[in-house]
């Protein structure tokens, strides 16, 4: 009742506890030997990628500009204050200045990376644990009931939910160093798979891996603690002598606070003077203005959409869906894969309007293929490749170095290898 209580308003149902027998039946794949009972919970849940890619759109929406596969690589000061900061194309290579009055760090994991460019002795602030995931059949879970075991016999958590059509697992708890492409090891995923057998009734083998990820879970300290025992995965702002303002820790449900401290920081250091008070809390996300619960079935019924397809457009990109709807009937109404909800007009839409520029952010990033299923997204990469390369222009040796660079995201591990002539097929993917 906690859980209920902490939740106030938002509380979507009350929780309630469950007898065996009922624990059984709202997830029947539990194993029966030593149940003796469970929680009843209610829970929501999202699509990062899409999440992000949506808040960056609304930010340009909101007047910001927005550069995509750029990278700091300076820190520009004058008189001992940040003013600035150089910047890189990852593709042409150029380098730009770029002048602010208060340079915000929000970089994620890689936020100490920035602070050293600005205090080479500046205490770390950040440490990492990685967790990986693992994405089966949809099978294995009940279409609407995910489960959690808060404690495994090792103290670490284990989930299996429903998500995009399949069964995402997690997750692991390990110290990890902080890097852009973290990879899933074959001894973490034996590790899920062996505790999938003890707490549930289901077969469940390595074959069955569709995908696999590995991520990092921020813990942060404040440099200005006197201890550092305290670690969080709560936010922190802080603000270096020169002026830099940090803003890292904190979690997805908790992004807007997130923003509002940093902001309310931003409009302190830089002395800055804002039109009024922040409007974050209200302001509504790409996709949301127009959205509808009927939406799936308009789809369906104006675009001649398949369910499945008219259901995920809705979903992932709200009343926007009509837009992509549109390209599909324009000509790239195909799936990039059988059994997948994402259409050749994802690939198209993701280009015009979410500054997709590779292979990957649009396998990965735009639609999750890449995290779902490897071997499909595999099957999906001439296509996709095609449908870029007509779209930016791509000359036969940029289209095979975008080949390239997506086999190299997925992984490099023995058994993620691509699939040889035998046809054996290796799945697994790695965030960035």
């Amino acid at each position: 009742k906690m859980y209920d209580w902490l939740a106030g308003k938002s509380n979507l149902k009350p929780s309630r506890y469950l007898r065996a027998k009922d624990a059984k039946k709202s997830f029947p794949m539990l194993k029966a030997k030593g149940l003796r009972g469970g929680v009843l919970y209610y829970d929501g849940q999202f699509d990062d990628a899409r999440m992000n890619v949506t808040i960056a759109m609304t930010a340009i929406q909101q007047g910001a500009t927005v550069l995509n596969h750029v990278e700091v690589t300076d820190l520009r000061k004058e008189n001992s204050r940040l003013v600035g900061a150089t910047v890189r194309d990852r593709f042409t290579g150029e380098a730009f200045p770029v002048k602010a009055k208060v340079v915000v760090n929000a970089t994620g994991p890689f936020c100490d990376h920035i602070r050293h460019m600005d205090d080479p002795q500046a205490p770390k602030m950040l440490s990492a644990s990685s967790g990986i995931h693992i994405v089966l059949d949809k099978r294995f879970s009940p279409p609407a009931t995910g489960l959690l075991i808060p404690k495994t016999e090792d103290g670490r958590v284990l989930f299996l939910l429903p998500w995009l059509g399949h069964t995402l697992v997690g997750t692991t708890d390990n110290p990890a160093k902080i890097e852009s492409n973290l990879k899933p090891t074959e001894e973490d995923i034996q590790y899920i798979l062996r505790h999938i057998e003890q707490y549930f009734d289901v077969p469940v083998s390595r074959q069955d891996v569709l995908s696999a990820w590995s991520g990092l879970r921020p813990l942060v300290s404040n440099p200005k603690a006197s201890d550092t025992a305290g670690l969080s995965r709560d936010h922190i702002v802080h603000v270096s002598d020169s002026g830099l303002l940090t803003v890292t820790g904190g979690k997805w449900t908790t992004y807007r606070k997130m923003a509002l401290d940093a902001v309310d920081h931003a409009v302190k250091v830089g002395k800055l003077s804002p039109l009024g008070p922040s409007r974050s809390e209200v302001v509504p996300l790409m996709g949301a203005v127009g959205y509808s619960e009927d939406l799936p079935k308009r789809l369906q019924k104006e675009f001649g959409l398949a369910e499945d397809v008219a259901q995920h457009l809705a979903k992932a990109y709200g009343a926007l869906a009509r837009e992509v709807a549109t390209l599909a009937r324009e000509g790239y109404g195909q799936r990039l894969a059988d059994a997948h909800p994402y259409l050749e007009a994802e690939v198209l839409y993701g280009i015009r309007h979410e500054m997709g520029y590779t292979v990957t952010d649009v396998l990965a990033r735009r639609t999750r293929l890449a995290f779902l299923d490897i071997g499909s997204a595999r099957r999906a990469l001439p296509r996709v490749l095609e449908i870029m390369g007509d779209e930016l222009g791509w000359d036969p040796a940029r289209r095979r170095e975008e080949e390239q660079k997506f086999e190299d995201y997925l992984s490099d591990l023995p058994d993620f290898a691509k699939p040889q002539e035998n046809g054996a097929e290796a799945r697994a993917a790695r965030s960035a």
